[in-house]
């Protein structure tokens, strides 16, 4: 018996150093990771005083997420007070990539449980929430493959969510991993929410000094179209005069591009006059949609010469808006006439689309609703350098243009106590957003 006890000796000997090797390894390997994680945390802390850019901000803080926790993806969505939806924000990961975006609505149940609660939802664990919500929120998170929503929420106002998909390794998030998460989604709240602040007064400066400019820019032209308009008048019709008894048909040409030049003229005066001194508004209740289909309808031969396909998007509840018709239809016929001459030069492979989408924007809390009017085409685009001097009267890339349309297109939203924006992409097309309040008259 002593012998075979002194035979099993040495295995127990080993077997033991193993499990303590085994330890001390697993030991140490926690310890490893504690020390990667406790550097990107830190790395992270320091980027977030560092980075005011909000797109950036997101991608920093995405990434940051990706290297600690094995998701099959991170998506951020952050309010957007255009169309009061909350929109996917950063770099979108592939699920998210549809024709139509992925957005959840304000007043929908999901955000207001969020809102509510102030803390993270399992979809696994708590099926009965999922179950509550509506069905469009819960395709969302089966397109994301969801399995965590953090509100981001700072001064019990809820900015956004962070969806995070299951582990690529299958296993659930453990509790330290979402300990972990709470960290890093509580600190990114705040910061994110400053570089939306930072956003917002960055683009409210942008939109004054643009008023301010275009209000010097209207008295000058005011004073200009006036001393221009009267000798125009003399000319044109002493030329017409001088045209009549003209045998020679050669000069007769002549004479009517001359008569031609001076109307252009007239009509960059009368733009002028239209920017600087805008008639009073004579409002009426129009509904939006029917207004537009109208509009569109005007330019129907011009959509099909150059093979312009038409897409509407209307959505929207009660689309009735309390404005002036004509100043209402030149709007929409500069806006839709650039759509057009943006895209009649595409190349064959390219398509040519004009999408026409129309939505609700509830804001939070007490405040008028509007109704958000998004003009989207296919065309060439616009450079960044140049989004912002599209509404500078005088500026344009049309060799026949004036450089009005857009100046006047943005006196005329604004009297309505409207706004309107432009986003672009070279090479890939333009979206103008008409933001006009909406009428509480059903």
């Amino acid at each position: 018996m002593h012998g075979r006890c002194w035979q099993q000796t040495p295995y127990l000997c080993s077997k033991t150093k193993q499990m303590a090797l085994f330890k001390n390894g697993n030991r140490r390997g926690k310890s490893i990771r504690r020390m990667e994680i406790n550097s990107i945390l830190s790395e992270f802390n320091r980027s977030l005083t560092l980075i005011a850019d909000k797109k950036l901000l997101i991608g920093n803080f995405t990434s940051r997420i990706r290297q600690i926790m094995p998701s099959e993806g991170v998506y951020v969505f952050l309010l957007n007070e255009q169309t009061g939806c909350f929109v996917a924000e950063g770099d979108t990961p592939h699920p998210l990539h549809q024709k139509t975006p992925l957005v959840f609505n304000n007043q929908g149940k999901l955000f207001n449980w969020l809102s509510v609660n102030e803390t993270a939802l399992s979809v696994t664990r708590q099926p009965d929430v999922v179950d509550y919500f509506d069905e469009p929120e819960r395709r969302g998170l089966r397109l994301m493959n969801a399995e965590l929503v953090y509100p981001l929420k700072v001064m019990n106002q809820l900015n956004g969510a962070v969806f995070l998909s299951r582990r690529t390794d299958g296993l659930p998030y453990s509790d330290d991993d979402r300990s972990l998460l709470n960290l890093l989604i509580d600190q990114a709240a705040f910061a994110i929410e400053h570089a939306i602040l930072y956003e917002q007064q960055k683009e409210r400066v942008t939109k004054m000094y643009r008023a301010d400019r275009l209000a010097v820019l209207g008295e000058l032209a005011a004073g200009a179209a006036h001393e221009i308009r009267n000798p125009l008048t003399a000319i044109r019709s002493t030329i017409q005069y001088l045209a009549r008894d003209m045998a020679d048909p050669v000069r007769t040409g002549m004479m009517n591009e001359v008569i031609a030049e001076v109307d252009r003229i007239n009509k960059i005066v009368q733009g002028l006059l239209s920017f600087a001194r805008p008639s009073d508004l004579n409002t009426s209740l129009v509904n939006l949609e029917e207004f537009l289909a109208q509009s569109l309808n005007l330019l129907g031969a011009t959509l099909r010469h150059h093979a312009i396909e038409t897409e509407f998007n209307f959505v929207a509840t009660n689309p009735v808006v309390d404005a002036d018709q004509e100043q209402l239809r030149q709007i929409m016929l500069n806006v839709f006439m650039n759509s057009i001459d943006a895209m009649k030069e595409n190349p064959p492979e390219v398509p040519r689309r004009l999408t026409l989408s129309l939505d609700n924007n509830i804001p939070k809390g007490a405040g008028r609703s509007w109704l958000v009017l998004s003009v989207s085409d296919t065309g060439c685009g616009i450079p960044p350098e140049n989004i912002e001097k599209i509404f500078n009267p005088f500026y344009t890339t049309k060799t026949e243009g004036t450089g009005l349309g857009l100046a006047i297109c943005y006196g005329f939203v604004r009297r309505h106590n409207g706004d309107i924006e432009v986003q672009s992409q070279p090479g890939q097309g333009t979206t103008l957003t008409i933001k006009l309040p909406q009428s509480s008259t059903r």
